[in-house]
């Protein structure tokens, strides 16, 4: 055999290489490894950050960051003689250059801002982002590998933690609940919604297949380890139903398997399925089984992939008609088209600058609006699309830059995946960032992960791998004047976020307190001159895009300062010209209050609030009593059958289209094709289905025969003497009689919520913990009792199931509502 050649300096060089390496061995050895994992740990640790009592849990976590930013920099400047201010390769430099244009190109767009208070708030974001980002690259440009096999642990451990819970929320905590919109409440409320708390999964699932294909041949207890995690995270990704978690799942996992065949040095196609096809593909099969079979909806069947998906409110799960199918589209379905719409005609509006960084929320989006028919405001904040709402709200320049960004990271990611002089680690390496990205693209394309700090945490921690890896050996200082011009403003972020995070605690206050509530008669437990004290004077518009003022003017209002409330709402308007509860509550001052009283004006502000918003009722009758008194019917028409179109189950406009035909155009036939309309676009309504016309009178049949009306008096008798019977029983200690007698008598009325309350406070006697729950809940979130007992009731189940958390949120709630009993409760359990 002959011999290998070497060149004659080669062993020296081979030396010299290893002298070099063990040097900067060395160095890194000087910075404290262990610190820069700490600090790793803490960026990745955000999703786990509580709401501390803020209006968003988006709001704590921002702020949290922002307080690591300034403790990482100010670490590595004072330690500067180990960390390396500079750029380790031309792809680092065009990457940071883009990321400073980009945020002059925000700050540009401030100019067409409707609020400036708002695009602050999210240029705030942006330079935490910034900031986060520069602190990680500075960590792990040097040693990348080393940083990523750690930060891959880290987010293995965390994956399992977080599918762990979600397992049990669906396995054990609602175990016999079928699967409906309602059953995922309170699933992870760190991470804001379903949708972003999928995605966090399946970027994390990509770092454990990562973990798993290092060591599924050597290591078979860790592979099978890695195995189990990958199993139940896909299981959670299957049960949370997020649709573009769910949809990329496929296409995330099909890349991984098919790159790290690619890349790997030993192609053995059948060691290959044996080792990782067969396993995974098994996984994948059962996982949507089990998923299919938990939290059924009809417990003699699995439930469907629609199911799975489209999850439905419990009210909508047993429908008595069978609804023809529809096909259905991921864009469509979730009304997504019509945000993307939105976000496309405000770049229209302004192509160059845009509308205003943060500020897409705030303008005129009349085909949105409209489109959510319900009776109740709406405040579309996000576009639901990161590339769109770029698009819209900072310009076509900037949506350039921000596109470049994602097509400078995948080109960085194929080139090293194909370059096959690379080692198998790196390129494998390569292979799982680039998975891991898609996943947050995807993500970007349908959600909105520049905003949650969870995702986007991630999605920079990513990039800065990214561009650390590379072959280059070209470095770029960065001046001093550079770091310190970063520290002050990571400082001034700080201060934002602090005021940011103040305010969000007392927005939470004043919602809590006005929600749902009657903004004309109520009185609230907070008080006018306190909130508008506490409250800090930046930013102006609360968590859901709503002016701090409206809730200042309903406060005002609730205590007779009239002059104030008016003040406030006139603010309201300038800070948000195109949102409408404002206006209403205007049209309500104009249109009820003795010393404001003015039809015109109520008119005018109703009217406002109507052509954006027809399906609000109070409004709807403001407007159709002003046409009616005017005398005005071709109006009056238009009004009822503009709110029937967009509130077909308003049973009182459809008498009152009825008896336009009858009492004004005398037109029997006409009215009786309007009660036809209204029998057919509400066929499971009862009262709908019995509406008939009285031809002895002119005049629809807005009541019940007298037969009828006996027959409901006749019910209600019946139902009070099972209530009396009950309550004699509750008293003498009979609890089960009681609870048998409060039964059937909200058969009656099955929205009586008190006999509801007395069934629930009658199971806790009874020892039935968790159907009282259900009951207590459903009396909490249905019903308008104010006075804390159902909280108080329900935090004792609670306390005797052993979860001691959910407990003390309600006993506080309750606390906080004035219940006597929950007045008297030890602190020590309060604070649980």
């Amino acid at each position: 055999m002959k011999k290998k050649q070497y060149h004659k300096n080669s062993r020296k060089n081979t030396s010299r290489s290893k002298n070099n390496l063990s040097q900067q061995k060395r160095e890194n050895l000087d910075r404290y490894p262990i610190i820069d994992k700490i600090i790793l740990l803490l960026y990745l640790s955000v999703g786990f950050l509580p709401n501390m009592k803020a209006f968003d849990v988006v709001f704590t976590q921002w702020y949290y960051i922002a307080i690591l930013n300034v403790l990482t920099l100010g670490f590595m400047f004072l330690n500067s003689a180990q960390y390396k201010f500079n750029l380790n390769n031309i792809t680092s430099k065009y990457t940071f250059l883009g990321a400073v244009f980009f945020f002059l190109f925000s700050c540009i767009s401030i100019f067409k801002s409707i609020s400036l208070s708002e695009s602050f708030v999210f240029l705030n974001i942006l330079l935490t982002t910034l900031a986060a980002f520069f602190s990680v690259y500075i960590i792990v440009k040097e040693e990348p590998k080393e940083y990523f096999i750690f930060i891959a642990g880290v987010l293995t451990v965390f994956l399992a933690i977080e599918s762990l819970q979600v397992l049990h929320h669906f396995l054990i905590k609602n175990q016999g609940e079928p699967r409906s919109g309602e059953l995922f409440k309170g699933l992870n409320p760190t991470y804001g919604n379903r949708n972003i708390f999928a995605a966090s999964l399946i970027i994390k699932l990509a770092f454990t297949f990562y973990l798993f294909f290092n060591n599924r041949i050597k290591k078979i207890l860790k592979a099978l380890l890695f195995l189990g995690i990958i199993f139940i995270s896909i299981l959670s990704i299957l049960l949370i139903g997020a649709r573009t978690a769910i949809y990329s799942l496929p296409i995330i996992i099909s890349l991984m398997i098919i790159g790290e065949f690619l890349v790997s040095e030993n192609k053995k196609p059948l060691l290959y399925l044996k080792n990782t096809l067969l396993p995974i593909g098994l996984i994948l099969g059962v996982s949507f089984f089990v998923a299919l079979s938990i939290n059924p909806i009809h417990k003699e069947k699995l439930n469907s992939f629609d199911d799975l998906v489209f999850t439905k409110p419990k009210k909508d799960l047993y429908p008595k008609q069978e609804v023809a199918k529809k096909t259905v589209s991921l864009a469509s379905d979730s009304g997504r088209k019509v945000f993307w719409q939105a976000a496309l005609d405000g770049f229209k509006s302004s192509p160059i600058i845009g509308v205003g960084i943060g500020n897409w929320k705030l303008i005129k989006k009349e085909e949105l609006v409209k489109s959510r028919k319900s009776n109740n405001y709406f405040y579309p904040r996000r576009a639901h699309n990161d590339f769109l709402q770029v698009l819209s709200e900072v310009g076509i320049l900037g949506f350039l830059l921000f596109l470049s960004l994602f097509g400078l990271i995948y080109f960085v990611l194929l080139r090293n995946l194909f370059n096959k002089d690379l080692s198998q680690d790196k390129r494998l390496i390569s292979l799982i960032c680039l998975a891991a990205f898609l996943a947050y693209s995807l993500d970007t394309l349908i959600n909105f992960p520049s905003e949650r700090t969870p995702i986007q945490i991630m999605g920079f921690i990513i990039i800065a791998f990214v561009i650390s890896f590379s072959s280059e050996n070209k470095r770029f200082k960065i001046s001093k004047n550079i770091i310190y011009s970063l520290l002050f403003i990571t400082a001034v972020s700080l201060f934002l976020h602090n005021k940011i995070y103040t305010s969000s605690k007392y927005q939470l206050l004043v919602r809590n307190n006005i929600k749902g509530k009657d903004i004309l008669k109520e009185k609230y437990k907070i008080g006018y001159e306190q909130m508008n004290n506490l409250l800090p004077s930046f930013p102006t518009l609360n968590g859901m895009g709503q002016p701090i003022d409206y809730g200042k003017a309903v406060l005002a209002y609730s205590e007779g300062k009239h002059i104030r409330a008016m003040e406030h709402l006139d603010k309201a308007i300038k800070e948000a010209p195109y949102q409408q509860e404002h206006y209403g509550f205007k049209a309500l001052i104009y249109h009820t209050n003795k010393v404001y009283k003015n039809k015109d004006s109520a008119f005018y502000y109703a009217n406002k609030v109507l052509n954006d918003r027809p399906s609000m009722m109070n409004q709807y009758i403001i407007v159709k009593n002003y046409y009616k008194d005017k005398k005005d019917t071709v109006n009056y028409l238009k009004t009822i059958n503009k709110h029937l179109a967009f509130m077909p189950k308003n049973y009182n406009a459809w008498i009152h289209k009825i008896d336009y035909y009858l009492r004004w155009e005398n037109n029997v036939a006409r009215a009786e094709e309007v009660v036809d309309s209204a029998k057919l676009l509400n066929l499971n309504d009862k009262k709908f289905q019995d509406l008939r016309l009285n031809r002895k009178k002119n005049t629809s049949t807005t009541s019940l025969s007298n037969k009828r009306n006996d027959s409901i008096n006749a019910k209600k008798r019946l139902m009070q003497d099972f209530i009396n019977k009950a309550s004699k029983s509750f008293i003498e200690k009979n609890y089960q009689i009681a609870y048998e007698n409060y039964n059937k008598a909200i058969k009656f009325d099955t929205k009586n919520y008190k006999v509801l309350l007395n069934i629930g406070i009658t199971d806790i006697k009874l020892k039935n913990y968790k159907r009282a729950i259900k009951t207590l809940t459903e009396v909490i979130e249905k019903s308008n009792m104010k006075d804390g007992r159902p909280e108080y009731n329900r935090g004792l189940c609670y306390l005797r199931l052993g979860n001691k958390k959910q407990a003390g949120i309600d006993f506080r709630s309750s606390f906080e509502k004035g219940y006597k009993l929950a007045k008297k409760l030890d602190k020590k359990i309060l604070n649980y």
